[in-house]
């Protein structure tokens, strides 16, 4: 099964009027139904995007200058500091990153 058809498969990512509890549970029951395979493919990669969003909060919690010193001792492109969000910055600033880095592979 390929991560498209896994995708496709899923439930809606927002169901209407439903709490919490009864979102998580009808998930965890879905992922319990797919192939040990998929489980393990969607595993990897909710973990690989879990680290990838704790990279930008530290980077994003960083004064400017330290921030840019660090990318510049990284060898990371300057680039990349415009899409972090700045120390303070609003909750939809992580969003507004993600948005930004699909909107350009889009393109």
């Amino acid at each position: 099964m390929t991560l498209g058809t896994i995708i496709g498969e899923m439930l809606p990512l927002n169901p209407p009027k439903m709490d919490l509890k009864t979102k998580t549970e009808k998930f965890v029951n879905w992922f319990k139904n797919l192939p040990e395979e998929d489980q393990d493919e969607l595993m990897k990669m909710v973990y690989s995007e879990y680290k990838v969003r704790d990279v930008v909060r530290s980077f994003s919690a960083m004064p400017a200058v330290q921030r840019q010193t660090v990318f510049q001792r990284l060898g990371l492109p300057e680039e990349l500091l415009t899409k972090i969000p700045a120390p303070g910055a609003n909750d939809a600033g992580e969003l507004e990153v993600e948005w930004q880095e699909w909107n350009a592979e889009r393109k």
